[in-house]
């Protein structure tokens, strides 16, 4: 006796396109949450790397009972000859802090050894190498302009290339660690071993230079690898701007593309004027940038800050500052 046939009953064309359809709507749906939480994860990464960076200032600090030196000069005898590096960036100089021991040395010798230091990378950031010298991490070294015209009242890191006698002591934290800005995430920084200072354009005597006797030499502005304050508070140049404007309206100098040298003019004020601006907190996180404080402390700071609050809070002693406002008492709720 033959068996009845069994009616199996398949999906239509119009049933698979609307299961389709529900699995693009819920996809499109998802894909934002999963970039977010990326980028969070990102984020969080980069907070924690930037208070390594800040646990290991405090660590030169307490060894060398000093804060490091925005640019510092390499002792003559310890370099391996004459043609390499004299100075060194603030990176460079907590390597022995960050256990890079071997790193250093090679640094120190005068030697430029091009290694990639995850510590000095942003994850979020999406336009540089993985295996160079590349960094997104600046230092805060205070207000714009000549090196002629700095002090420990304006900012922490200090360029000692250009007068290695003052330094930024215990006692010059009138306003408080806690209250100070020490790193920043900075898009347009390009290596942490790059030395962006216009002092270099001039033609110039190593051994006086090392002295100080850089008298009269105005092209001397410091752009990689810090971020400054300025005294105006319409300049453009605040965290994540699309629009920071150079000074006297030479061009846009809004690119992001950490350029060491964008033109062929590098010996002009202008240029460096260009590449001063761009030293400012930047990042591609949403909202804000990733800082650290000279206490150690790292944390998220709202890219809506009152100019004036970010000033206040990248002088370690506003009242003696050259800021036009030194008279804030800033609390948490500020930032």
């Amino acid at each position: 006796m033959a068996r009845p046939t069994e009616s199996r009953r398949a999906f239509t064309l119009v049933e698979l396109l609307v299961v389709i359809a529900i699995i693009g709507v819920l996809a499109a749906l998802l894909l934002p949450a999963v970039s977010a939480a990326r980028e969070s994860g990102r984020k969080a990464q980069c907070l924690n790397n930037m208070r390594q960076l800040g646990i290991a200032t405090l660590s030169f600090d307490e060894r060398m009972r000093r804060w490091p030196g925005a640019v510092e000069p390499l002792p003559k005898d310890r370099l391996n000859s004459l043609a390499g590096e004299f100075f060194v960036t603030w990176s460079v100089v907590l390597l022995e802090d960050l256990e890079q021991t071997q790193l250093s040395d090679a640094y120190n010798g005068g030697e430029r050894p091009d290694k990639y230091v995850a510590l000095f990378l942003c994850p979020s950031e999406d336009t540089k190498q993985r295996s160079e010298a590349s960094t997104s991490i600046v230092c805060n070294a205070g207000m714009t302009g000549s090196i002629l015209d700095q002090s420990p009242s304006n900012g922490p890191f200090l360029n000692q290339a250009m007068n290695s006698k003052l330094s930024m002591l215990e006692g010059h934290w009138f306003d408080g660690r806690d209250s100070t800005l020490s790193l920043s995430e900075n898009l347009d920084a390009s290596r942490f071993d790059y030395v962006g200072w216009g002092g270099f354009n001039a033609n110039y005597d190593v051994d006086n230079l090392i002295d100080g006797d850089f008298v009269g030499k105005r092209k001397d502005r410091l752009w990689n690898p810090v971020f400054h304050w300025y005294p105006a508070d319409n300049t453009g140049r605040y965290i994540n701007s699309d629009n920071a404007p150079c000074p006297g309206g030479i061009e846009d100098c809004k690119r992001h593309d950490a350029t060491p040298l964008r033109s062929s003019s590098s010996s002009t004020h202008s240029y460096q004027l260009m590449m001063e601006a761009d030293a400012r907190p930047s990042s591609n996180h949403p909202g804000g940038v990733n800082v650290t404080f000279a206490s150690g402390r790292a944390q998220f700071l709202q890219e809506k800050i009152d100019y004036k609050v970010l000033r206040a809070l990248m002088t370690p002693n506003d009242r003696k500052s050259n800021s036009p406002y030194r008279n804030i008492v800033l609390d948490g709720s500020d930032y």
